[in-house]
């Protein structure tokens, strides 16, 4: 293992740090929040940041700045997942800001780089992703997907949408497969029915990270 990696999975533990220490202390629940019960300790989130740090680093280190971009929003991915697991809802207050840093590190990237058709397919498959999550928001009229997962979604298509058009369409295809097989669990392991609210952002946030660090999937550029 090379000093880069474990140097990548140590950034990407330290930047996860204070959003766990939010979690943990409840910053993320609303006075409504009532019926969530016990603040949850959030233990997986410093040594998942970690390991996806490292795989990150691992790679795509060949391209420094790509992969600290990829670390950062994956950090924040990762902290959105915590609060969408306790509370069932992905906060504006998270969403925004991990839609701008990415934005304005790919942008970034792009100038190092002189990338620019990596840039334009990443807005692009911004813009496709977010159209795609809101209608599937409207056609639910609330008793599916919820608003929180059509404004992640613009920052997903980012990540993906940079690396090439099957990263799109893997993760894309990845997150339907999860999210499919929690609720399957949810509803034979705990009887939950179709009023069951179910966290979508973490199914998004993996089948994004999962085919973010598959090297393979340079094949649909």
């Amino acid at each position: 293992m090379s000093l880069a990696v474990v140097g990548y999975a140590a950034l990407a533990a330290l930047l996860a740090l204070p959003g766990w220490r939010w979690v943990r202390a409840g910053g993320h629940r609303r006075e409504s929040d009532t019926d969530a019960g016990d603040v949850p300790g959030a233990r997986w989130l410093l040594p998942v940041a970690a390991v996806v740090g490292g795989v990150l680093g691992w790679v795509h280190g060949d391209s420094v700045v790509l992969t600290v971009v990829y670390v950062v929003v994956s950090v924040l991915l990762l902290i959105l997942c915590a609060v969408d697991l306790d509370v069932h809802r992905l906060p504006d207050a998270l969403t925004g800001p991990t839609f701008l840093i990415a934005l304005t590190g790919l942008t970034g990237v792009a100038v190092v780089e002189d990338d620019w058709l990596s840039w334009r397919r990443a807005l692009l498959a911004a813009l496709v992703l977010g159209a795609l999550y809101l209608v599937l928001v409207l056609i639910g009229g609330g008793s599916g997907m919820g608003v929180g997962d059509a404004k992640l979604a613009p920052s997903l298509g980012l990540l993906l949408g940079h690396l090439t058009w099957g990263a799109v369409l893997v993760a894309t295809m990845a997150t339907f497969l999860l999210g499919g097989l929690a609720a399957l669990w949810l509803v034979l392991a705990r009887g939950a029915s179709r009023s069951t609210h179910l966290a979508f952002g973490p199914a998004m946030v993996a089948g994004t990270l999962g085919a973010l660090v598959l090297p393979w999937i340079h094949w649909a550029r």
